[in-house]
């Protein structure tokens, strides 16, 4: 009897152990999901070999990165210290390792600091898709831009007003990928999701490399797109993205967002003068 007792005992206990554990299991399971990104969830991989050009590119383990997938570079000083050493980028995916090229980290510059100078070296961990949570969405039309936020609720969006806001406010008419590169940083986003044609397209903000396409948008009638995209900045956007010298690219929402994507539209061409340059090279071109 006694030894039934036991036996009895010992199974509620291990049972009680358990029920524990389920919640906890099932709390793990939950928050993976509430993390999850539809755009890659974050990344976590030491540098395990630098190249032979030791300055500019380095490897680490590929697991599921792709070719122009960008992160941040991060050296631990301390337990409890560590800064952000480069800004980094996949170039290319052979034999289970990525190789990634790096670049000085601008995003927390402080003029009023000295800027160190520190090269990536083993052992770095290298955090890729820390914001893929958080993106602009630039679309044509309202309806768009709201079709696209109700399909990926768990993204964090940023909405386009401030993107038009920082181009108002460094003089520029109309986006290049410079601006998207810098207002990305400026807020911590990861993603810029652009309505292009008849697709969508979610591209690395740093690079502007194809993260995922999507064809939920369906295009907007011509008399509703806005120039250069969506807003609540008010009727005054149609007027600032006009050029002094027009061409058909620039009046409508798609083609001018086609032609930056395929890289036809330079960062250049966001200024007057870079607008006048290539006016002239044009004008130069056709007479000869």
């Amino acid at each position: 009897m006694k030894h039934l007792v036991s036996i009895v005992s010992a199974f509620f206990a291990h049972f009680s152990r358990i029920l524990f554990v389920i919640p906890l299991l099932l709390l793990f399971v939950l928050n993976a999901q509430l993390f999850a990104s539809p755009f890659g969830n974050k990344l976590i991989v030491s540098i395990v070999q630098l190249d032979e050009d030791s300055e500019h590119y380095a490897y680490v383990p590929a697991f599921d990165l792709k070719v122009g997938e960008s992160g941040e570079i991060l050296r631990w000083f301390t337990k409890e210290n560590s800064a952000i050493v480069a800004r980094a980028a996949v170039i290319s995916v052979e034999n289970n390792l990525a190789k990634i090229a790096f670049e000085p980290f601008v995003g927390l510059e402080q003029k009023a600091f000295p800027v160190p100078t520190l090269y990536p070296q083993k052992g770095d961990e290298v955090i890729f898709r820390s914001f893929n949570d958080r993106a602009f969405l630039i679309a044509p039309t309202q309806d768009i831009y709201e079709k696209i936020k109700d399909a990926y609720p768990d993204v964090t969006w940023l909405h386009p007003d401030l993107l038009a806001a920082y181009l108002m406010d460094v003089g520029h008419n109309s986006p290049v990928r410079g601006d998207f590169r810098k207002v990305c940083t400026q807020y911590a986003a990861g993603i810029v999701y652009v309505v292009n044609l008849n697709e969508g397209q979610a591209l690395d903000c740093q690079t502007f490399s194809l993260i995922k396409k999507d064809y939920i948008t369906g295009r907007a009638p011509i008399e509703e797109r806005m120039l250069p995209f969506f807003s609540r900045i008010g009727s005054n956007n149609q007027e600032w993205f006009s050029y002094i010298i027009n061409d058909v690219t620039t009046r409508d929402y798609y083609l001018y967002f086609d032609a930056l994507l395929k890289g036809e539209i330079t960062d250049e061409d966001a200024t007057f003068f870079g607008r006048i340059t290539k006016y002239f090279t044009k004008q130069i071109r056709d007479i000869f």
